[in-house]
């Protein structure tokens, strides 16, 4: 590493402005451990449960089954929680990326059932699954890069 580059890198480092806590644009995203991040898991449960309902029962026009509706609703929860959950522990950047690979998932599973059938119908739940699993592993690796520049900051 040659020193202009190191001299680069310490002065990233040292930025306060680079830190999430202390961003501007992250302070609409709640503190570690308070009770609006509970309020956010219930909001967020039945938003994500409305929005997969009127895209599987509404935009491509599947028969309403209880049974269905129910498990949509405990996936739309169990999510909602769960990201919730990593936002109440600290993990701001890990809910937000995960909260667009949800929005990215639904906008694929839209497009991608669009005429399916059957077993092609899944390929939309899979999409979907794929880009949530991907926001989260984008919001790992966000909090884990931030870890490390706090770790080389002490």
């Amino acid at each position: 590493m040659t020193k202009l580059m190191e001299a680069d890198w310490r002065l990233l480092i040292q930025n306060k402005r680079f830190r999430a806590k202390g961003s501007a644009w992250m302070s609409w995203i709640p503190e570690a451990r308070s009770v609006k991040w509970w309020i956010i898991a219930g909001v967020s449960s039945v938003l994500l449960i409305l929005a997969i309902w009127f895209i599987r029962f509404e935009l491509l026009g599947q028969t309403w089954t209880n049974v269905h509706a129910f498990r949509f609703a405990l996936f739309a929860i169990m999510w909602s929680v769960l990201l919730s959950l990593a936002g109440w522990s600290g993990g701001r950047w890990l809910w937000l990326c995960s909260n667009i690979g949800i929005l990215v998932g639904l906008i694929f599973m839209g497009l991608y059932s669009g005429n399916a059938t059957g077993w092609e119908d899944l390929v939309s739940l899979l999409s979907f699954m794929i880009m949530i699993i991907s926001g989260l592993a984008v919001g790992i690796v966000v909090e884990l890069i931030l870890m490390t520049v706090r770790f080389v900051r002490k």
